[in-house]
């Protein structure tokens, strides 16, 4: 038998331990705002993420290509999650989650591409603002309460994050998919300037239109960081803009297997590299992965899109 004051101990070291790791994933999704407070910069490397959201005839279609640094591949996996509580928890009086979502290790769910039970599918372009804001909301936080979104002017609420607003930017490609009005949006989310409040500007792809983002704001006016994302990000649009409007499923899958540019390439195989390809298609309801490129390639995994009756 653990003598009682060996057990107090052992539990007490386990505890440290504990809060030292909660305090270090904490820190991991301050990404620059920490360093920036500290007054520590490090050149940003060209990680980033191309989506597409196509809206044509019987085709609705997003997709993505989750771009990180090489040591990542192989390295993510699925978050589902139904979380069910008695009494409204957090800023938006959650009482019930239910959603899916690519995560990386130590990582929250919902800064990569993710669906809910309500119908929400969305995926994620970071963004990175020259000016970030200590004592804000991280984008990790906004985008993991998004998780719970029922409803676009809900999504929209939680990004602006009234009262606090956030620290540092992202854009966010999103759909309801049981809403009968068929819309796309694409929000480029800023760090808070005033009314403490997020800086949020939406475009809406109709039906017979498509969106195209990648890791620059195209019109939030931002001042951005330069540097090797800026320009990858740069040369990701251009060859995706080069294309003739993509009209189904398979140009979406074509246009994200690109490879045509010399240096910084859609689908990545460099010192940074596409990790995951995520076509969500929204009438027949599934979210297919791909671990290579998707035009050369059979799918890893095809998951149904589950939703709430």
């Amino acid at each position: 038998m653990v003598p009682k004051f060996l057990f107090i101990r052992c539990v007490r070291f386990l505890e440290r331990r504990l809060l030292h790791l909660l305090l270090q994933l904490f820190l991991l999704h301050m990404d620059r705002i920490i360093t920036v407070a500290a007054g520590i910069e490090n050149e940003t490397l060209p990680v980033g993420c191309s989506s597409i959201c196509l809206n044509q005839g019987e085709q609705e279609i997003l997709g993505h290509t989750e771009d990180a640094i090489s040591e990542n591949l192989n390295l993510y996996y699925f978050v589902s999650a139904h979380i069910v509580t008695d009494r409204p928890q957090g800023k938006w009086s959650t009482t019930e989650e239910k959603f899916t979502s690519l995560c990386y290790p130590g990582h929250l769910p919902g800064y990569t591409m993710s669906y809910n039970h309500h119908g929400l599918i969305f995926s994620i372009n970071t963004l990175s603002a020259t000016f970030v804001q200590a004592g804000r909301t991280p984008r990790h936080f906004l985008t993991r309460a998004l998780l719970s979104a029922e409803n676009f002017s809900q999504a929209v609420q939680i990004l602006k994050d009234p009262g606090c607003g956030a620290g540092d930017g992202c854009s966010v490609n999103l759909k309801f998919v049981n809403d009968s009005d068929r819309l796309f949006y694409n929000i480029e989310m800023g760090p808070v300037v005033a009314d403490d409040m997020s800086q949020l500007n939406v475009a809406v792809a109709s039906p017979g239109e498509n969106l195209m983002h990648c890791n620059r704001y195209l019109r939030l006016a931002i001042p951005e960081e330069t540097g090797p994302m800026r320009d990858s990000s740069d040369a990701r649009l251009r060859v995706l803009n080069e294309y003739p409007k993509a009209l189904k499923k398979s140009d979406v899958i074509k246009m994200l297997s690109d490879q045509t540019d010399s240096r910084y390439t859609v689908f990545q195989e460099t010192n940074i590299q596409t990790i995951a390809v995520g076509i969500f298609d929204c009438r027949e309801k599934t979210w297919s992965i791909y671990s290579d490129k998707a035009n050369q390639n059979e799918p890893l995994i095809v998951l149904p899109l589950v939703f709430k009756r």
